[in-house]
């Protein structure tokens, strides 16, 4: 049987960087979106003729970035025409492409409808606007309603809001006003995270020098359940940690990463998984561009997932979801590691119908219950 899969794109341009964002992405390079597109081709050639991809059905196509949402839709074409020489283009379920409010045209979103996009994931954020500058977001609340609004006129049926808790300035009111406030809009999916200082943002170094303090773990943690209850009130099934859906419409994308699935992945920074192996892509669009100019893929490096690491990714993604882990297939991978000891010291963790999940999505200590599974 072949296994479902996806693929991932990302295209890292963006008009402006994003104070949080430790996701590659460049500003101000627009003039080389046209050769960006045509390396894209060539990298989607070079890989499908270098690899036996025959074991593979691939279901999902995921556009991320960056922002997406700036490149023409007659350019995304030419690349899913491409991709349709090497899969089975009717096989593709969902195809996501993530965008920026203040950015998402109408021209733009008719035209990602008629090339076969069916799912947008747009980047809310807040819809408070004080909190949205200090995010450094160039939208307003007042557009992600009129793009929503705009997105379901050109036919989507299927949208994503990302939405953001644990920002300095926000309260527990004020994120429940927001929440209420996009689910008034009806979106099949909301995604809600709490803000976290990586290391290499402009928000981490603001935090390091004091110029701005991070709200408390409690209020953090009020804040998440505040959501989960929300969400659980107005029939948002969470089926991951921080991710909810109404009538089935998960994610699909996103569920081959955390159920460890098989996903390739094109353009600068891009990561992938064949089953066995990682690699991931140059994090420079300039060498990016240079190194398929000579035909050669863009790949910085790879390693193979030992028995142990399989195991931690599996234990790490697996205990996200709703579902959980099944544990025969983690049996298979794993030659049968066991954690029986682990598990019993944990009342939060169950099995139930060949699956170990957290009883009752008690996702609260998820961090520190992955940790003490893992294998050092």
């Amino acid at each position: 049987m072949n296994k479902k899969s996806g693929i991932y794109i990302h295209f890292p341009f963006c008009n402006v960087k994003c104070g949080y964002c430790d996701f590659y992405s460049i500003v101000n390079r627009k003039e080389t979106i046209p050769y960006f597109i045509e390396s894209v081709i060539k990298e989607i050639d070079l890989y499908f003729i270098s690899n036996d991809l025959n074991k593979l059905e691939f279901d999902t196509i995921f556009l991320g970035g960056g922002t997406p949402s700036l490149i023409e839709p007659h350019y995304i074409e030419k690349i899913f025409k491409t991709l349709s020489n090497h899969i089975n283009f009717s096989m593709i379920k969902e195809i996501t492409i993530e965008a920026n409010p203040g950015e998402a045209s109408k021209k733009y979103l008719n035209g990602y409808k008629e090339i076969g996009i069916n799912r947008i994931s747009f980047g809310f954020q807040s819809l408070d606007d004080k909190l949205l500058k200090f995010l450094d977001r160039l939208h307003s609340a007042k557009q992600c309603i009129l793009a929503f609004e705009e997105a379901r006129i050109a036919g989507f049926e299927n949208i994503n809001t990302d939405m953001i808790f644990n920002i300095p300035g926000q309260s527990l009111d004020i994120l429940s006003e927001n929440l209420k406030s996009v689910i008034k809009l009806q979106p099949e999916h909301i995604s809600s995270y709490s803000l976290t200082v990586e290391k290499g943002t402009m928000l981490y170094s603001n935090v390091s020098k004091g110029k701005v303090v991070m709200p408390d773990e409690e209020l953090d943690y009020n804040m998440y359940e505040m959501t989960s209850s929300i969400m659980s009130d107005n029939r948002y099934s969470q089926y991951e940690a921080s991710n909810y859906a109404k009538n089935d419409k998960e994610c699909l994308h996103n569920l081959h990463y955390w159920n460890l699935d098989p996903y390739i992945a094109f353009g600068p920074s891009a990561h992938g998984y064949d089953g066995k192996k990682r690699w991931w892509n140059h994090k420079s669009l300039n060498l990016y561009l240079t190194l398929l100019k000579e035909n050669k893929l863009p790949i910085k490096n790879s390693e193979i997932l030992s028995t142990k690491n399989k195991f931690n990714e599996i234990i790490m993604n697996g205990l996200r979801t709703s579902k959980g882990i099944n544990i025969e297939k983690l049996n298979r991978i794993t030659n049968s590691i066991n954690i029986d000891k682990k598990i019993q010291k944990w009342p939060q963790l169950v099995i139930q119908d060949k699956y170990l999940r957290l009883k009752d999505n008690d996702f609260m200590l998820l961090d520190e219950i992955t940790a003490d599974l893992f294998i050092a």
